[in-house]
Order: structure tokens, then sequence, then C-alpha cells
């Protein structure tokens, strides 16, 4: 820690970060001072109309890109920060997320949480990709290059960050996540009945190819049901398809609890707190090969395409066939994950790195592959 430094940290974050800003914010609390400053509330108000028409307009010059992801937003975000006094208390700063690209000055000892960063997201391609001005990018490179230190959810990030962005490998570290809902024990399954989706965009996630591939699995497994969580299509339910709409996290754990295969073919997703919290479960799960996917699943399922609907058709098949090995699986993958995927881990690298200066705490978070049964020798 530098001379004269205090022992706090102060915390920006943008919203609740789909549950994850607030987790790694209660871990934080729980090891250092902590100044907690939300953007969202930052930039609300009457206050902040020019620059939201600036962001509409710099947007509207840009193909429709997303106002929040325009330099006029990031530059006004940056602004209210300064006035805040959120930059200036003489303590490191924990950014949750690339979204505000401040490009601050060298002085500053500050780092960035993120699950993906913008080159990221848009190398998907297609509907899906991630869009953002080119203005606003070249705030995001800066920002990422002046960083004392990127903490990363998953590997894919970090090679990114090297490769795309030119970032020194020693200045990025993968420190994963943690569940967001609160989690019981695994529960003990014999065979697959219900499939479970999570998912609030249900176009991205992939609901509509899961609708198809569910559809045509029926076929030969008429007992199956599917419940879908967060999304669902517009228009009727298809037979065995039940939805519950949005649920809080506390409530989460009973739907796993009810579940035996989770299933999200999604087109983009950087991580994937669904699939940890599944596998804890002791979920199997059918994911997509995108971002960390198949970093997280491991031997416990199976990584398909995005929207390749007979691919994700075939993986539902294999594992309702081989269902009692790829269940003890997840259970294995489940303990490991419990094990290393903590957001109390997440926030102690954090604080001993970026406010206490041990930088023999940033070394990657490894998860090994453990295969508890070779599937090639079962007959499927």
């Amino acid at each position: 820690m530098r001379a004269g430094q205090s022992r706090g940290l102060t915390y920006v974050r943008v919203g609740t970060f789909s549950g994850s800003a607030l987790s790694l914010r209660e871990a934080l609390r729980a090891r250092v001072a902590l100044v907690d400053r939300d953007l969202l509330s930052l930039m609300r108000g009457p206050r902040r109309m020019p620059a939201r028409w600036a962001a509409v307009l710099e947007s509207l010059r840009n193909g429709g890109v997303p106002w929040t992801k325009t330099a006029a937003w990031s530059t006004a975000c940056q602004q209210a920060l300064t006035r805040g006094g959120a930059l200036a208390l003489g303590q490191p700063v924990l950014f949750a997320q690339t979204l505000p690209a401040c490009v601050l000055p060298g002085t500053l000892r500050y780092g960035i949480y993120t699950d993906r960063v913008g080159r990221e997201g848009a190398a998907t391609g297609g509907p899906f990709a991630s869009r953002f001005s080119a203005a606003w990018l070249q705030r995001e490179e800066a920002f990422l290059c002046g960083a004392h230190r990127i903490y990363v959810m998953g590997p894919t990030t970090k090679t990114v960050l090297m490769r795309q962005y030119g970032i020194p490998e020693g200045r990025v570290v993968v420190v994963g996540a943690g569940p967001n809902a609160p989690l019981g024990p695994a529960v003990a399954r014999s065979s697959c009945r219900r499939l479970l989706f999570v998912g609030t965009n249900w176009a991205l996630k992939g609901g509509p190819e899961l609708l198809r591939a569910f559809a045509g699995v029926r076929r030969d497994h008429p007992q199956l049901e599917l419940l879908l969580v967060g999304g669902e299509p517009s228009g009727p339910l298809p037979p065995r398809v039940r939805a519950v709409g949005r649920v809080p996290h506390t409530h989460m754990d009973a739907l796993y609890d009810q579940a035996d295969l989770l299933v999200i073919p999604t087109h983009q997703e950087a991580f994937g707190i669904a699939l940890v919290e599944g596998l804890m479960k002791g979920l199997p799960c059918i994911a997509s090969t995108v971002g960390n996917q198949p970093w997280i699943v491991g031997d416990a399922g199976i990584c398909v395409a995005p929207g390749d609907v007979a691919a994700l058709e075939e993986a539902l098949r294999r594992v309702i066939r081989a269902y009692a090995i790829y269940h003890e699986r997840a259970l294995v993958r489940g303990r490991l994950l419990r094990e290393k995927l903590r957001w109390g881990s997440v926030a102690g690298v954090i604080v001993r790195d970026l406010v206490c200066g041990d930088i023999a705490s940033t070394q990657d978070l490894q998860l090994s592959t453990v295969c508890y049964v070779q599937l090639d020798s079962v007959q499927l």
C-alpha cells in the first residue's frame, strides 16, 4: 500500500449487475471499509437530461447502439463521479464492469471487475452481438489500459484482453464469481424428467431453439417437462411447458431442487452464474460454446454451438440416456465449484491486491476438469 493511503475502497457499480454487483459488494464490506457508489443513482434526475440527450444523439449517429455505450454517456458518468468526490477519497477504486469507461489520471489506483469486455461481446456477431460507438470503445480501451489490475470471471475474457487490447498478462487475473442465490445441498436424482431454463432475455438465451429441441425430444420421452424462469415466448406455451416469470434469487434454490437438468443454449454469455448455481445443486448442464461456459461445465454436461437446434436436441437425448453418469459428474463438479467459486474468495483477492498491495494473491483461478466416468466407455 502506498504511504498515506487509507485502507478503504471505493466501489463503483452500475445498478445490480444481475445480482453480482450486490453479492460482491457484501463480500467486500466484510473485508474492508467500503464506499458504495451506484452510477444509476448518480445519473438520475433532470440535471442529467442534457447528457442523456447527447448520448441519444451519439447513439443515432452510430446506428442506434445502446445510449449507455456512448462516449457522451461515459463522459457524463465520469463527471458525476468526480463531482460527487468518489474519485478523490485518497483510496483505491474498484469498478464493476467496463460500462463506465472512465479515462482516469495515472495517479489513481483503480481496478476493474468484469465478466466481459466490449470486443469480446462484439465477437459473437449477428443480432446478439454487443454494440457500442467507436468513441465509447476508445474510452473503454483507455479505461482498461490504465487499470492497476483487471479482475475477470473466466479465462476467455483474459485471452481477449491480452490479444485484442494488448493488456500484459500480469495485469489480468481470473478470479471467478460466486452464486447469487442462497443454495442448499445438492439433491440426489435418479432420472431426467424436468428441464429448467433460466434467463431473462428469451431470444438471446436461446429460448426459441430450446422449445424446438424440446418438442423433438418429447416424441421419444413424453414424460419430459420444461420449466421456464425469467423470459418466456409470447403466446400460448407448448404442452408440458410451464413459465413462472422472474423470481427473486432467494426462490431459485427451490426451483433448482425441482429440476433434473439445466438447459441454457444462449447465443451470448460471458460467464453463466446460473450454470454455476445449477452445478452446485447437482444438475447436469447443457449450455453453449460461447464465453466461459465450457470452462464452467467441464464434463458435467454438453456445450453446443448457439443456434444449432439439431445439436441441442442430440445433447438432450444423450444426457437423458446417460443421466446417471452426468448426474454423478455434476455432483463432483458442483463440489469443486462450491470450493472454488465463492464471492468471499473473489473479494479476498481484490482487497489483498488492490488495497493491501499483495501481488502474491493474483494467481489465476484454476478449474480442473474432473472426469468421474469416461462416457466413451458407456453404451448409449
